[in-house]
């Protein structure tokens, strides 16, 4: 496919109407900034060749103009197999599909609505996308030429499309006969298996096999019953043993326990009633021994107290001391500080000298930089005023210049060559007389009563359509006449030719199509001057128009005379600014050394005094601590002694209780040692007794139980005749796995022998990839150099891996960088299109691709792509066109 011109109209973001073409047969670039409706123009043709008019849902309602009750409109003029086709599509309200073809110079009507969607997929190879919108699968070639934006990456190829890149390169999988020997096994095949071969064919005409298994597994499972019930007849058997021990075991068990029992309970009651005494003397003991501690406790106390109050007098009397001491030390340090002070203030002050040199070196940079800036300005509108006065003049040279666009050259050239035709084919169907005379002598021309005259040894000719018919002074008539008709129909062709090149070349007063094409070609160079001249200006400009510089011009000019009456000298001698900082410099460390040093003498005064008062402040808190620890001291002694007893008394107290807590503890020892006699808690003994009788007559009882179900279900299974069903289901099962071992010796022969032609049948497609393989391989390295080695393909044409020399296995593309696989992608469709051009030209569409490649590969690729518009055509869309301008050949097309 071959593609001329597209227009589209109320498309998204193209609103008006936007026609681009004729496009060139090789190279061609359409650039425009972001957001302009570059990948809109390719979407709008896509939807026009491959998708129905009347689509409806979100996606196409999507492309309707956003806030706008528009009907989105495209055209596509375009040429496969030696026709050349226009579509016309209208989507949403008042969809309609039209498709013309190019007879005798002009589009005539071929199909219409939905006739003329199915005729142009048929005419492209697409396939029919069903409902909604077509994907790239339903393309047909074009899922392989044409890349949408961000989509660089080819990872599948419909069925069809492989199909047509096998059928390129010329292979042919099997012959007639190959043909029958594979429908054959294919059928045996399909008799067995699933048509994916993943598993056994099953439902109405499942494969043999499957029945055997279903008898087989049926056959299983009821063994499995039989012998279910078989180990529950043996179980049952087993249980009626196990329950009649049990219960004569667990018989004996509890009358021997009983006695036991008997004797354990008498044991707990004695038990009891020793732990009752041993509890109550030990409560007397504990009593005793409390009174004993608290009189001790009491006396300890007291001696305490005294000792600390003591200990606290002598310190609180030397705290006061110490304390005088330290607020006359305090008031000295205040006095030296306020002095240290007074002297930093006074070195403080003298920093206003320094500050105003400073100010004075700060306006000197402000000074000097508005200057140059003032200068520079100066120049930019000096640069500004003479490139447009260039403009202007430029804009009135271009203005004077008429010429004719490209299609208006070439439809002329087109009349220019019919006319030459129709004149030549008119003056072979007309009859022409030629005489040549010895001497001069005056023929008339009987056929259109004219006369002529002719000169002696010069050729005369006449001519007439189907008769010429001369009369000779002293000669007589001679006469020749030819077939009849063709000359009227010539020269209307030459008439009609006239007249359409006196109406494309009216406007410019020639019919010269190499003047007109120098014309335009000098039209085109002042378009370009005078883009340049607006990019200079630009430049000049940048963010700023001409007024706005003027206007920074005059504030830059008000600050330097503000400058100057601030600083009247600087008028004749522009400040240096070294030599002030200099000065600022000397100045600011005098100053600053003497600012030190009395911050130093104050710092180190403000010590003194900080020290002084820390210790003043932790003496008096430590004094009124003392203090009420001393009185806190005498009110614990106070209550103390609150019992109103001397010391001899206390310690007499304190004898007494000792004795009775000693004589208590000796009758709690007692009370103990006879009840360790007993050993552990015969109590706890019974409890445990108990339970197990308990337990014994419970097992005895539920044994008995047992017993009884165990020998009923005996019987029920006796009844049921289980062994003899086990035998026979068991040699039945032997016979149904015999024979599914050898139907599957069956099967699994038909499987090899098809899986055998399929590997076949893979290793002829995969040696047609081969040459698409090295194509690729070889672009690949000529843009990233041999580090990737060769491209692999799968057998439908997809790049699945690369085979670096260094790797030992071939490595997946998703383990090269982003910039490495667009650059593979590229090569890949170039390889497979340059197959599919071995017939007929094909269109490639780039849409913003290598945005992740660096500038030296991008030109290497440039090269690829000059090299392959030989054999293809090559459209791309960008947002960069600088990046695309070594392409000599290529023309450009600017979407705006």
């Amino acid at each position: 496919m071959i593609l001329h011109k597209i227009g589209v109209s109320h498309w998204r973001s193209l609103l008006d109407e936007v026609t681009l073409g004729p496009f060139s047969e090789q190279l061609n670039v359409i650039h425009a900034p972001n957001g302009t409706g570059k990948s809109s123009l390719f979407e709008a043709m896509r939807r026009a060749l491959f998708d129905a008019h009347n689509v409806s849902g979100t996606d196409i309602a999507a492309v309707r103009p956003w806030g706008r009750d528009l009907s989105p409109s495209v055209f596509v003029e375009f040429s496969e197999n030696g026709a050349t086709y226009r579509v016309e599509k209208t989507f949403l309200s008042g969809a309609s599909a039209k498709l013309l073809q190019l007879e005798n110079g002009k589009f005539q009507p071929l199909a219409d609505s939905r006739n003329a969607d199915s005729r142009i997929r048929e005419i492209l190879s697409a396939d029919a996308p069903g409902r909604g919108l077509s994907k790239q699968e339903h393309w047909g070639l074009a899922q392989i030429l044409w890349a949408p934006q961000g989509d660089l990456q080819l990872q599948s190829i419909s069925g069809s499309a492989a199909e047509r890149l096998r059928s390129a390169l010329g292979v042919q999988i099997s012959g007639d006969s190959g043909g029958r020997l594979e429908d054959l096994i294919k059928e045996r095949f399909q008799t067995y298996f699933t048509p994916s071969g993943t598993g056994y064919r099953k439902g109405k005409n499942a494969a043999p096999i499957i029945s055997l298994q279903e008898r087989r597994d049926a056959a299983q499972s009821a063994l499995a019953t039989l012998r279910e019930k078989q180990e529950a007849f043996e179980e049952a058997s087993h249980r009626v043993e196990d329950a009649r021990h049990r219960r004569s075991q667990a018989k004996n068990e509890a009358e021997a326990l009983r006695d036991t029992v008997k004797r354990s309970r008498a044991e707990a009651e004695r038990f009891e009633k020793l732990q009752s005494e041993k509890k109550l003397k030990r409560e007397a003991e504990a009593l005793a021994k409390q009174r004993y501690e608290t009189i001790s406790e009491t006396i300890e106390q007291i001696a305490k107290a005294r000792e600390e109050i003591a200990s606290l007098t002598q310190a609180i009397e030397k705290a006061s001391q110490r304390q005088n001491e330290l607020e006359e030390e305090v008031a000295n340090a205040k006095k030296k500080l306020e002095t240290c002070r007074s002297s930093r203030e006074t070195a403080r002050g003298k920093r206003s000298r320094s500050a105003e040199l400073q100010k004075k070196i700060e306006a000197a940079r402000d000074y000097l930089s508005c200057r140059s800036n003032s200068d520079d300005l100066a120049k930019r509108l000096d640069k500004l005023g003479e490139l447009q006065k260039n403009l202007a003049a430029l804009k009135k040279q271009r203005s004077e210049i008429v010429a004719p666009d490209a299609e208006t050259i070439s439809d002329l050239r087109k009349w220019l060559g019919k006319r030459d035709a129709a004149k030549a084919a008119l003056a072979a169907s007309q009859i022409h007389l030629t005489l040549t005379p010895e001497q001069p002598i005056e023929v008339r021309n009987l056929t259109d009563d004219s006369k002529a005259r002719a000169d002696s040894v010069k050729p005369l000719t006449l001519s007439g359509d189907e008769l010429v018919e001369i009369e000779v002074t002293g000669f007589g008539r001679i006469r020749a006449s030819g077939p009849e008709g063709g000359a009227e129909e010539h020269r209307q062709a030459i008439a009609k030719a006239e007249a359409s090149i006196d109406k494309l070349s009216q406007p410019f007063g020639q019919s010269d199509p190499d003047a007109l094409q120098l014309l335009r070609e000098k039209a085109e160079q002042s378009n370009r001057d005078i883009k340049n001249l607006n990019t200079q200006i630009f430049d000049i400009l940048g963010a700023d128009t001409a007024d706005q510089l003027a206007q920074k011009q005059n504030e830059l000019s008000a600050r330097l005379s503000g400058f100057e009456t601030t600083y009247p000298d600087w008028k004749n001698q522009s400040p240096v600014v070294s030599e002030l900082q200099t000065r600022f410099e000397t100045l600011n460390d005098e100053i600053t050394s003497e600012i030190q040093k009395a911050e130093d003498a104050f710092d180190t005064q403000q010590t003194a005094l900080a020290t002084a008062e820390k210790q003043l402040g932790e003496l008096s808190a430590q004094l009124k601590a003392d203090q009420r620890s001393h009185q806190s001291a005498e009110e614990r002694l106070q209550a103390l002694s609150k019992d109103k007893l001397t010391d001899p008394e206390r310690e007499k107290a304190k004898s007494d209780a000792l004795m009775e807590w000693q004589a208590a503890k000796q009758k709690a020892d007692e009370a103990e040692t006879e009840l360790a006699s007993i050993p552990g808690d015969p109590s706890k003994d019974l409890e445990k007794l108990e339970k197990q009788r308990t337990a014994l007559e419970e097992s005895e009882e539920k044994a008995r139980d047992e017993e009884k179900t165990a020998e009923g279900q005996l019987q029920v299974l006796a009844a049921e005749g289980t062994y003899s069903k086990l035998t026979q289901c068991e040699e039945e099962l032997a016979d149904l796995e015999e024979r599914i071992l050898r139907e599957n010796v069956r099967t699994e022969a038909v499987r090899l022998l098809h899986d055998t032609l399929a590997a076949c049948k893979s290793a002829v497609i995969a040696s047609i990839a081969a040459p698409v393989e090295r194509a690729a391989s070889r672009m690949l390295s000529r843009v990233v150099g041999p580090r990737l080695g060769n491209l692999r393909l799968t057998q439908d044409f997809v790049p699945e891996a690369v085979a670096p020399e260094r790797s030992e296995s071939p490595v997946a593309i998703t383990n090269l960088s982003g910039g490495e696989q667009e650059q593979l992608f590229l090569a890949a469709r170039l390889a497979l299109a340059t197959v599919l051009a071995k017939d007929q030209r094909q269109l490639v569409v780039l849409d913003d691709v290598l945005n992740a490649t660096d500038s030296g590969r991008h030109a290497r690729i440039l090269n690829l792509l000059e090299e392959s518009s030989d054999h293809l055509q090559i459209i791309i869309l960008t947002c960069h066109p600088e990046r695309y301008r070594a392409l000599d050949t290529a023309e450009y097309f600017e979407l705006r």
